[in-house]
Protein backbone atom coordinates (compact mmCIF):
# COMPACT_ATOMS: atom_id res chain seq x y z
CA UNK A 1 0.00 0.00 0.00
CA UNK A 2 1.54 3.37 -1.15
CA UNK A 3 1.96 5.87 2.05
CA UNK A 4 -0.31 8.24 0.46
CA UNK A 5 -3.20 6.37 1.41
CA UNK A 6 -3.55 6.72 4.23
CA UNK A 7 -4.17 4.28 7.14
CA UNK A 8 -7.20 2.04 6.07
CA UNK A 9 -7.68 3.10 2.09
CA UNK A 10 -11.10 2.05 0.73
CA UNK A 11 -13.65 -0.44 1.95
CA UNK A 12 -13.05 -3.09 -0.27
CA UNK A 13 -15.54 -5.41 -2.04
CA UNK A 14 -18.34 -3.49 -0.08
CA UNK A 15 -21.27 -2.99 -2.23
CA UNK A 16 -22.29 -4.57 -5.15
CA UNK A 17 -24.26 -4.50 -8.50
CA UNK A 18 -27.46 -2.55 -7.48
CA UNK A 19 -25.26 0.17 -5.89
CA UNK A 20 -23.14 1.17 -8.50
CA UNK A 21 -26.16 0.72 -11.01
CA UNK A 22 -27.80 3.47 -8.23
CA UNK A 23 -24.67 5.77 -8.00
CA UNK A 24 -24.47 6.02 -11.95
CA UNK A 25 -28.33 6.67 -12.43
CA UNK A 26 -28.32 9.32 -9.85
CA UNK A 27 -25.36 10.85 -11.14
CA UNK A 28 -27.66 10.91 -14.88
CA UNK A 29 -29.95 12.65 -12.45
CA UNK A 30 -33.10 11.78 -15.46
CA UNK A 31 -35.85 13.70 -13.17
CA UNK A 32 -33.45 17.26 -13.49
CA UNK A 33 -32.37 16.48 -16.80
CA UNK A 34 -35.83 16.40 -18.04
CA UNK A 35 -36.92 19.68 -16.11
CA UNK A 36 -33.98 21.57 -16.83
CA UNK A 37 -31.81 20.36 -19.84
CA UNK A 38 -34.23 18.94 -22.04
CA UNK A 39 -35.53 22.51 -22.06
CA UNK A 40 -31.80 23.98 -23.33
CA UNK A 41 -32.33 21.39 -25.77
CA UNK A 42 -35.56 22.31 -26.94
CA UNK A 43 -34.30 26.17 -27.05
CA UNK A 44 -31.49 25.10 -29.55
CA UNK A 45 -32.73 22.47 -31.60
CA UNK A 46 -36.53 23.57 -31.20
CA UNK A 47 -39.25 20.79 -31.78
CA UNK A 48 -36.45 18.73 -32.73
CA UNK A 49 -34.85 18.00 -29.44
CA UNK A 50 -35.70 14.68 -28.95
CA UNK A 51 -34.01 14.14 -32.36
CA UNK A 52 -30.16 15.22 -30.49
CA UNK A 53 -31.32 13.05 -27.37
CA UNK A 54 -31.62 10.03 -29.49
CA UNK A 55 -28.45 11.18 -31.53
CA UNK A 56 -26.41 11.93 -28.11
CA UNK A 57 -27.80 8.60 -26.88
CA UNK A 58 -26.09 6.90 -29.74
CA UNK A 59 -22.89 8.56 -29.09
CA UNK A 60 -22.98 7.78 -25.68
CA UNK A 61 -23.62 3.97 -26.29
CA UNK A 62 -20.28 4.42 -28.45
CA UNK A 63 -18.81 6.32 -25.97
CA UNK A 64 -19.66 3.13 -23.18
CA UNK A 65 -18.66 0.54 -26.05
CA UNK A 66 -15.18 2.13 -25.71
CA UNK A 67 -15.03 2.27 -22.34
CA UNK A 68 -16.08 -1.41 -22.08
CA UNK A 69 -13.41 -2.69 -24.36
CA UNK A 70 -10.37 -0.98 -22.57
CA UNK A 71 -11.66 -2.25 -19.40
CA UNK A 72 -10.83 -5.96 -20.97
CA UNK A 73 -7.62 -4.74 -21.74
CA UNK A 74 -5.93 -2.62 -19.40
CA UNK A 75 -5.31 -3.32 -15.69
CA UNK A 76 -7.56 -0.90 -13.68
CA UNK A 77 -11.23 -1.78 -13.34
CA UNK A 78 -12.68 0.86 -15.31
CA UNK A 79 -10.28 4.02 -15.47
CA UNK A 80 -11.40 6.06 -17.97
CA UNK A 81 -8.27 8.43 -17.18
CA UNK A 82 -6.04 5.63 -18.26
CA UNK A 83 -7.64 4.69 -21.65
CA UNK A 84 -6.16 8.31 -23.13
CA UNK A 85 -2.92 7.53 -22.15
CA UNK A 86 -2.28 4.37 -23.88
CA UNK A 87 -3.57 5.61 -27.34
CA UNK A 88 -2.78 9.08 -27.60
CA UNK A 89 0.23 9.26 -24.92
CA UNK A 90 0.96 9.56 -21.55
CA UNK A 91 1.24 14.02 -21.47
CA UNK A 92 -2.58 14.11 -23.61
CA UNK A 93 -4.04 11.33 -21.29
CA UNK A 94 -3.08 13.69 -17.82
CA UNK A 95 -4.38 16.74 -20.02
CA UNK A 96 -7.42 14.40 -20.35
CA UNK A 97 -7.99 13.60 -16.90
CA UNK A 98 -7.04 17.03 -15.95
CA UNK A 99 -9.96 18.30 -18.54
CA UNK A 100 -12.31 15.47 -17.02
CA UNK A 101 -11.58 16.63 -13.55
CA UNK A 102 -12.67 20.16 -14.18
CA UNK A 103 -16.49 19.34 -15.05
CA UNK A 104 -16.43 16.45 -12.47
CA UNK A 105 -15.44 19.18 -9.98
CA UNK A 106 -18.35 21.50 -10.96
CA UNK A 107 -20.91 19.28 -11.75
CA UNK A 108 -21.81 19.43 -7.80
CA UNK A 109 -22.16 22.86 -7.49
CA UNK A 110 -24.25 22.77 -10.95
CA UNK A 111 -26.79 20.24 -8.66
CA UNK A 112 -26.45 22.46 -5.62
CA UNK A 113 -27.72 25.69 -7.51
CA UNK A 114 -30.61 23.33 -9.40
CA UNK A 115 -31.06 21.75 -5.94
CA UNK A 116 -31.76 25.88 -4.39
CA UNK A 117 -33.15 26.52 -7.53
CA UNK A 118 -35.96 23.80 -7.44
CA UNK A 119 -36.60 23.49 -3.15
CA UNK A 120 -37.01 27.22 -3.05
CA UNK A 121 -39.54 27.41 -5.81
CA UNK A 122 -41.08 23.89 -4.77
CA UNK A 123 -41.26 24.74 -1.07
CA UNK A 124 -43.16 28.42 -1.79
CA UNK A 125 -45.75 26.68 -4.38
CA UNK A 126 -46.76 23.69 -2.23
CA UNK A 127 -46.09 24.44 1.63
CA UNK A 128 -45.69 28.64 0.72
CA UNK A 129 -42.49 28.40 2.64
CA UNK A 130 -40.16 31.36 1.49
CA UNK A 131 -36.98 29.87 1.85
CA UNK A 132 -33.61 31.65 0.04
CA UNK A 133 -32.39 29.41 -2.62
CA UNK A 134 -29.27 29.43 -0.66
CA UNK A 135 -29.88 28.20 2.58
CA UNK A 136 -31.34 25.42 0.35
CA UNK A 137 -28.41 24.48 -1.46
CA UNK A 138 -26.75 24.41 1.38
CA UNK A 139 -28.83 21.71 3.42
CA UNK A 140 -28.10 19.67 -0.14
CA UNK A 141 -24.64 20.33 0.82
CA UNK A 142 -24.52 19.29 4.51
CA UNK A 143 -26.62 16.36 3.63
CA UNK A 144 -24.12 15.17 0.57
CA UNK A 145 -20.85 15.68 3.39
CA UNK A 146 -22.62 13.92 6.08
CA UNK A 147 -23.41 10.37 3.91
CA UNK A 148 -20.11 10.66 2.02
CA UNK A 149 -18.13 10.69 5.28
CA UNK A 150 -20.39 7.85 6.97
CA UNK A 151 -19.93 5.64 3.77
CA UNK A 152 -20.24 4.33 0.61
CA UNK A 153 -22.78 1.67 1.05
CA UNK A 154 -25.16 3.55 3.01
CA UNK A 155 -24.84 6.50 0.10
CA UNK A 156 -25.94 4.40 -2.78
CA UNK A 157 -28.71 2.60 -0.98
CA UNK A 158 -30.23 5.66 -0.61
CA UNK A 159 -29.85 6.70 -3.96
CA UNK A 160 -31.24 3.73 -5.51
CA UNK A 161 -34.43 4.56 -3.58
CA UNK A 162 -34.48 8.05 -4.58
CA UNK A 163 -33.68 7.11 -8.33
CA UNK A 164 -36.47 4.47 -8.46
CA UNK A 165 -39.04 7.16 -6.97
CA UNK A 166 -38.09 10.14 -9.17
CA UNK A 167 -38.11 7.85 -12.52
CA UNK A 168 -41.58 5.80 -11.66
CA UNK A 169 -42.84 9.64 -11.08
CA UNK A 170 -40.79 11.49 -14.48
CA UNK A 171 -42.70 8.22 -16.59
CA UNK A 172 -45.96 8.22 -15.17
CA UNK A 173 -45.64 12.35 -15.90
CA UNK A 174 -45.03 11.69 -19.01
CA UNK A 175 -47.61 8.97 -20.15
CA UNK A 176 -49.83 11.54 -18.83
CA UNK A 177 -48.38 14.61 -20.85
CA UNK A 178 -48.70 12.18 -23.68
CA UNK A 179 -52.07 10.83 -22.76
CA UNK A 180 -54.03 14.48 -23.07
CA UNK A 181 -52.19 15.09 -26.88
CA UNK A 182 -54.40 15.45 -29.31
CA UNK A 183 -52.19 15.53 -32.12
CA UNK A 184 -49.01 13.28 -31.64
CA UNK A 185 -45.99 14.00 -34.13
CA UNK A 186 -43.34 11.92 -34.44
CA UNK A 187 -41.54 14.90 -36.62
CA UNK A 188 -39.78 15.38 -33.04
CA UNK A 189 -37.52 12.63 -33.88
CA UNK A 190 -36.13 14.05 -37.30
CA UNK A 191 -33.91 16.89 -37.43
CA UNK A 192 -36.29 18.60 -39.83
CA UNK A 193 -37.89 21.19 -37.03
CA UNK A 194 -34.64 22.99 -35.71
CA UNK A 195 -35.48 26.75 -36.06
CA UNK A 196 -31.84 27.27 -36.47
CA UNK A 197 -30.88 24.48 -38.60
CA UNK A 198 -27.47 23.09 -38.45
CA UNK A 199 -26.52 25.63 -35.98
CA UNK A 200 -29.36 25.09 -33.53
CA UNK A 201 -29.02 21.58 -33.49
CA UNK A 202 -25.21 21.32 -33.12
CA UNK A 203 -25.75 24.02 -29.99
CA UNK A 204 -28.10 21.40 -28.58
CA UNK A 205 -25.19 18.78 -28.55
CA UNK A 206 -23.29 20.23 -25.95
CA UNK A 207 -26.75 20.23 -23.57
CA UNK A 208 -27.47 16.71 -25.12
CA UNK A 209 -24.00 15.62 -23.77
CA UNK A 210 -25.02 16.94 -20.26
CA UNK A 211 -28.47 14.96 -20.20
CA UNK A 212 -26.29 11.82 -20.15
CA UNK A 213 -23.19 12.77 -18.30
CA UNK A 214 -22.89 10.88 -15.53
CA UNK A 215 -23.34 7.34 -16.93
CA UNK A 216 -20.34 6.57 -16.74
CA UNK A 217 -19.30 7.48 -12.80
CA UNK A 218 -19.59 3.95 -11.81
CA UNK A 219 -16.33 3.50 -12.78
CA UNK A 220 -14.97 4.98 -9.36
CA UNK A 221 -16.42 2.30 -7.66
CA UNK A 222 -13.94 0.27 -8.69
CA UNK A 223 -11.90 -0.86 -6.10
CA UNK A 224 -15.11 -0.92 -3.46
CA UNK A 225 -17.61 -2.71 -5.95
CA UNK A 226 -17.45 -7.02 -5.47
CA UNK A 227 -16.56 -7.98 -9.13
CA UNK A 228 -15.98 -4.87 -10.56
CA UNK A 229 -15.21 -5.92 -14.40
CA UNK A 230 -18.80 -7.55 -13.90
CA UNK A 231 -20.49 -4.77 -12.14
CA UNK A 232 -19.35 -1.83 -13.49
CA UNK A 233 -19.87 -2.46 -17.28
CA UNK A 234 -23.16 -3.51 -15.93
CA UNK A 235 -24.23 -0.65 -14.79
CA UNK A 236 -22.60 2.02 -17.32
CA UNK A 237 -24.63 -0.13 -20.23
CA UNK A 238 -28.14 -0.79 -18.26
CA UNK A 239 -28.09 3.18 -16.44
CA UNK A 240 -27.55 4.35 -20.07
CA UNK A 241 -30.13 2.56 -21.98
CA UNK A 242 -32.53 2.38 -19.05
CA UNK A 243 -31.95 5.86 -18.52
CA UNK A 244 -31.62 7.28 -22.09
CA UNK A 245 -34.87 5.95 -23.24
CA UNK A 246 -36.58 7.55 -20.12
CA UNK A 247 -35.62 10.88 -21.01
CA UNK A 248 -36.11 10.10 -24.95
CA UNK A 249 -39.67 9.53 -23.62
CA UNK A 250 -40.00 12.81 -21.30
CA UNK A 251 -38.31 15.15 -24.25
CA UNK A 252 -41.15 13.41 -26.62
CA UNK A 253 -43.88 14.22 -24.19
CA UNK A 254 -42.44 17.96 -23.01
CA UNK A 255 -42.13 19.25 -26.80
CA UNK A 256 -45.22 17.50 -27.95
CA UNK A 257 -47.31 19.00 -24.81
CA UNK A 258 -46.36 22.74 -26.75
CA UNK A 259 -46.47 21.75 -30.65
CA UNK A 260 -44.20 22.33 -33.41
CA UNK A 261 -45.70 25.47 -33.47
CA UNK A 262 -45.08 26.45 -29.20
CA UNK A 263 -41.27 26.20 -28.83
CA UNK A 264 -41.08 30.11 -28.21
CA UNK A 265 -43.46 29.27 -25.75
CA UNK A 266 -41.68 26.97 -24.52
CA UNK A 267 -38.64 29.18 -24.21
CA UNK A 268 -40.69 32.57 -22.36
CA UNK A 269 -42.43 29.40 -20.04
CA UNK A 270 -38.75 28.28 -18.84
CA UNK A 271 -37.27 31.75 -18.78
CA UNK A 272 -40.00 32.04 -16.41
CA UNK A 273 -40.95 29.35 -14.06
CA UNK A 274 -36.94 27.81 -14.25
CA UNK A 275 -38.63 24.57 -16.35
CA UNK A 276 -41.47 24.70 -19.01
CA UNK A 277 -42.93 21.71 -17.15
CA UNK A 278 -45.17 23.50 -15.43
CA UNK A 279 -46.36 25.15 -18.35
CA UNK A 280 -47.03 22.18 -20.61
CA UNK A 281 -48.85 20.48 -17.30
CA UNK A 282 -51.51 23.36 -17.60
CA UNK A 283 -51.54 23.71 -21.37
CA UNK A 284 -52.59 19.71 -21.65
CA UNK A 285 -55.17 20.34 -18.59
CA UNK A 286 -53.36 18.61 -16.17
CA UNK A 287 -54.20 20.13 -12.40
CA UNK A 288 -51.80 21.24 -9.74
CA UNK A 289 -51.92 18.25 -8.25
CA UNK A 290 -49.33 17.01 -10.72
CA UNK A 291 -47.00 19.92 -10.26
CA UNK A 292 -46.95 19.66 -6.87
CA UNK A 293 -46.07 15.87 -6.80
CA UNK A 294 -43.32 16.98 -9.58
CA UNK A 295 -41.80 19.66 -7.29
CA UNK A 296 -41.69 17.70 -4.17
CA UNK A 297 -39.91 14.84 -6.07
CA UNK A 298 -36.87 16.61 -8.05
CA UNK A 299 -36.14 17.93 -4.62
CA UNK A 300 -35.55 14.65 -3.47
CA UNK A 301 -34.04 13.29 -6.76
CA UNK A 302 -31.42 16.20 -7.02
CA UNK A 303 -30.41 15.74 -3.61
CA UNK A 304 -29.32 12.05 -4.83
CA UNK A 305 -27.56 13.44 -7.85
CA UNK A 306 -25.71 15.39 -5.35
CA UNK A 307 -24.95 12.72 -3.00
CA UNK A 308 -23.58 10.48 -6.03
CA UNK A 309 -21.83 12.99 -7.93
CA UNK A 310 -20.50 14.05 -4.80
CA UNK A 311 -19.26 10.68 -3.80
CA UNK A 312 -17.76 9.86 -7.24
CA UNK A 313 -15.65 12.96 -7.80
CA UNK A 314 -13.99 12.45 -4.15
CA UNK A 315 -12.75 9.08 -5.72
CA UNK A 316 -11.38 10.68 -8.30
CA UNK A 317 -9.57 13.09 -5.81
CA UNK A 318 -8.63 10.15 -3.85
CA UNK A 319 -6.99 8.46 -6.80
CA UNK A 320 -5.04 11.45 -7.71
CA UNK A 321 -3.95 12.11 -4.45
CA UNK A 322 -3.27 7.95 -3.98
CA UNK A 323 -0.62 9.14 -7.58
CA UNK A 324 0.51 12.49 -5.68
CA UNK A 325 -1.29 14.42 -9.44
CA UNK A 326 -3.04 15.97 -6.23
CA UNK A 327 -1.07 16.46 -2.86
CA UNK A 328 -1.21 13.29 -0.94
CA UNK A 329 -3.49 14.10 1.88
CA UNK A 330 -6.22 14.06 -0.50
CA UNK A 331 -4.91 9.86 -0.30
CA UNK A 332 -6.01 9.74 2.94
CA UNK A 333 -8.90 7.60 4.23
CA UNK A 334 -10.53 7.51 7.85
CA UNK A 335 -11.74 5.49 10.14
CA UNK A 336 -14.56 4.78 8.45
CA UNK A 337 -12.25 3.91 5.44
CA UNK A 338 -14.07 7.25 3.35
CA UNK A 339 -11.72 9.84 1.58
CA UNK A 340 -12.32 12.63 4.52
CA UNK A 341 -9.90 14.79 3.16
CA UNK A 342 -10.73 15.01 -0.28
CA UNK A 343 -15.10 15.17 0.85
CA UNK A 344 -14.35 18.51 2.71
CA UNK A 345 -12.15 19.67 0.02
CA UNK A 346 -15.16 19.31 -2.16
CA UNK A 347 -17.88 20.06 -0.41
CA UNK A 348 -16.12 23.56 0.60
CA UNK A 349 -15.06 24.54 -3.20
CA UNK A 350 -18.66 23.31 -4.21
CA UNK A 351 -20.08 25.65 -1.69
CA UNK A 352 -18.10 28.50 -2.86
CA UNK A 353 -18.86 28.04 -6.40
CA UNK A 354 -22.64 28.02 -5.14
CA UNK A 355 -22.80 31.24 -3.62
CA UNK A 356 -20.52 33.09 -5.86
CA UNK A 357 -21.92 32.42 -8.80
CA UNK A 358 -25.57 31.89 -7.56
CA UNK A 359 -25.00 35.36 -5.87
CA UNK A 360 -23.42 37.15 -9.01
CA UNK A 361 -26.37 35.63 -11.50
CA UNK A 362 -29.59 34.46 -10.65
CA UNK A 363 -29.24 30.79 -10.18
CA UNK A 364 -31.09 30.03 -13.40
CA UNK A 365 -28.30 31.46 -15.80
CA UNK A 366 -25.56 30.34 -13.55
CA UNK A 367 -26.59 26.80 -13.49
CA UNK A 368 -27.11 26.93 -17.44
CA UNK A 369 -24.10 28.37 -17.67
CA UNK A 370 -22.10 25.40 -15.53
CA UNK A 371 -24.29 23.11 -17.43
CA UNK A 372 -23.36 24.10 -20.97
CA UNK A 373 -19.11 24.59 -19.93
CA UNK A 374 -19.74 20.75 -18.43
CA UNK A 375 -21.80 19.11 -21.30
CA UNK A 376 -18.70 20.52 -23.44
CA UNK A 377 -16.06 19.55 -21.54
CA UNK A 378 -17.55 16.33 -21.57
CA UNK A 379 -17.88 16.04 -25.12
CA UNK A 380 -14.30 17.26 -25.83
CA UNK A 381 -12.98 14.48 -23.00
CA UNK A 382 -15.02 12.16 -24.79
CA UNK A 383 -13.68 12.90 -28.46
CA UNK A 384 -10.03 12.16 -26.84
CA UNK A 385 -10.97 8.70 -25.26
CA UNK A 386 -12.97 7.60 -29.00
CA UNK A 387 -9.02 9.13 -30.98
CA UNK A 388 -7.45 7.16 -28.43
CA UNK A 389 -9.32 3.90 -29.29
CA UNK A 390 -9.06 4.37 -32.93
CA UNK A 391 -4.97 4.46 -32.59
CA UNK A 392 -4.82 1.99 -29.76
CA UNK A 393 -7.05 -0.71 -30.74
CA UNK A 394 -5.92 -0.71 -34.41
CA UNK A 395 -2.60 -1.57 -33.01
CA UNK A 396 -2.93 -3.80 -29.91
CA UNK A 397 -6.18 -5.66 -32.10
CA UNK A 398 -6.01 -5.16 -35.49
CA UNK A 399 -7.73 -8.25 -36.44
CA UNK A 400 -10.88 -7.01 -34.97
CA UNK A 401 -11.17 -4.85 -38.54
CA UNK A 402 -11.38 -1.58 -39.52
CA UNK A 403 -15.27 -0.98 -38.74
CA UNK A 404 -15.14 -1.84 -34.75
CA UNK A 405 -11.50 -0.39 -34.37
CA UNK A 406 -11.60 2.75 -36.87
CA UNK A 407 -15.40 3.70 -38.26
CA UNK A 408 -17.57 2.95 -35.09
CA UNK A 409 -15.19 5.41 -33.10
CA UNK A 410 -15.39 7.87 -35.77
CA UNK A 411 -19.53 8.39 -35.78
CA UNK A 412 -19.35 8.57 -32.32
CA UNK A 413 -16.32 11.59 -32.63
CA UNK A 414 -18.51 13.09 -35.98
CA UNK A 415 -21.51 13.36 -33.49
CA UNK A 416 -19.87 14.99 -30.51
CA UNK A 417 -17.65 17.48 -33.03
CA UNK A 418 -20.36 19.93 -33.74
CA UNK A 419 -20.74 20.39 -30.19
CA UNK A 420 -16.89 21.73 -29.75
CA UNK A 421 -17.27 23.61 -33.27
CA UNK A 422 -20.17 25.69 -32.28
CA UNK A 423 -19.05 26.62 -29.16
CA UNK A 424 -16.49 29.18 -30.52
CA UNK A 425 -18.56 30.07 -33.83
CA UNK A 426 -21.56 31.39 -33.86
CA UNK A 427 -21.22 32.91 -30.72
CA UNK A 428 -23.83 31.33 -28.05
CA UNK A 429 -24.05 34.59 -26.81
CA UNK A 430 -23.19 36.08 -23.44
CA UNK A 431 -22.27 33.77 -20.56
CA UNK A 432 -22.35 30.65 -22.65
CA UNK A 433 -19.48 32.42 -24.98
CA UNK A 434 -17.49 32.06 -22.17
CA UNK A 435 -17.18 28.29 -21.69
CA UNK A 436 -15.10 27.18 -24.05
CA UNK A 437 -12.52 29.93 -22.68
CA UNK A 438 -12.69 28.65 -19.53
CA UNK A 439 -12.07 24.85 -20.49
CA UNK A 440 -9.21 26.01 -22.73
CA UNK A 441 -7.93 28.21 -19.90
CA UNK A 442 -7.82 24.95 -17.01
CA UNK A 443 -6.42 22.79 -19.80
CA UNK A 444 -3.38 25.31 -20.00
CA UNK A 445 -3.17 25.39 -16.63
CA UNK A 446 -2.58 21.60 -16.59
CA UNK A 447 -0.36 22.06 -19.00
CA UNK A 448 1.91 24.26 -16.99
CA UNK A 449 1.56 22.11 -13.90
CA UNK A 450 2.01 19.29 -16.03
CA UNK A 451 5.62 20.69 -17.75
CA UNK A 452 6.95 21.71 -13.65
CA UNK A 453 6.10 18.17 -12.40
CA UNK A 454 8.55 17.30 -15.65
CA UNK A 455 10.90 19.83 -14.97
CA UNK A 456 11.12 18.30 -11.22
CA UNK A 457 11.39 14.83 -12.03
CA UNK A 458 7.86 13.93 -10.85
CA UNK A 459 5.76 11.75 -13.09
CA UNK A 460 2.24 11.18 -12.64
CA UNK A 461 0.88 7.54 -13.44
CA UNK A 462 -2.66 7.76 -13.50
CA UNK A 463 -3.19 3.72 -14.11
CA UNK A 464 -1.86 3.92 -10.69
CA UNK A 465 -4.07 6.63 -9.59
CA UNK A 466 -7.28 4.21 -10.05
CA UNK A 467 -5.65 0.72 -10.29
CA UNK A 468 -7.73 -1.40 -7.89
CA UNK A 469 -4.60 -2.40 -5.63
CA UNK A 470 -6.07 -5.25 -4.45
CA UNK A 471 -5.91 -6.72 -7.94
CA UNK A 472 -2.99 -8.06 -9.66
CA UNK A 473 -2.48 -6.57 -13.76
CA UNK A 474 -3.29 -8.89 -16.55
CA UNK A 475 0.13 -10.79 -17.74
CA UNK A 476 1.06 -8.98 -20.97
CA UNK A 477 -1.87 -6.59 -20.54
CA UNK A 478 0.72 -3.50 -20.70
CA UNK A 479 3.17 -5.44 -23.22
CA UNK A 480 2.53 -2.76 -25.77
CA UNK A 481 3.26 0.33 -23.34
CA UNK A 482 6.42 1.51 -21.32
CA UNK A 483 6.93 0.55 -17.92
CA UNK A 484 4.97 2.79 -15.56
CA UNK A 485 6.57 4.13 -12.99
CA UNK A 486 4.75 3.31 -10.00
CA UNK A 487 7.38 2.70 -7.60
CA UNK A 488 8.95 6.16 -8.17
CA UNK A 489 5.30 7.52 -7.38
CA UNK A 490 4.91 5.53 -4.07
CA UNK A 491 8.35 6.54 -2.63
CA UNK A 492 8.00 9.80 -3.76
CA UNK A 493 8.10 12.70 -0.90
CA UNK A 494 4.34 14.40 -0.22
Amino acid sequence: MAASEGKSGLRKRSIGFWESLALSVEAMGPLLGALSVAPLIAISAGFSAPFIVLVCGFAMCIVALTITRFARQLPSAASIYSYVSHGLGERTGFLSAWLSFMYYVLFVPQLLLAFGLYAHSGLGYVFGIDLPWWVCSMFAAAIALTLSLVGIRISTRIDLGLAITANVVLLIASVALISKVSHLSLGSLTPTHAAGGFTGLSLAVASGVLIFLGFEQSFTLGEEVRDPHGNVPRAIFVALISIGLLLLFACFAMVSAFGVHGIAALTSANAADGTPWWAALRRVGLGSGWRDALSLVIMTSVLGNTIASHNAVVRIQYGMGRAKALPSAFGRTGARQTPYFAISVQIAVSVIVTLVMGGAWDTTKAFGFLGFTNGLAGAVAFILILLAAMVYFQKVEPEKGYVRNLVIPAVGIAILIPAVYTAFYPSPGAPLEWSPYLIVGWTLLGGIYLLARDARRQPIDLDYAFRDLGEEIPPGALATEPEPPVAALATEPA
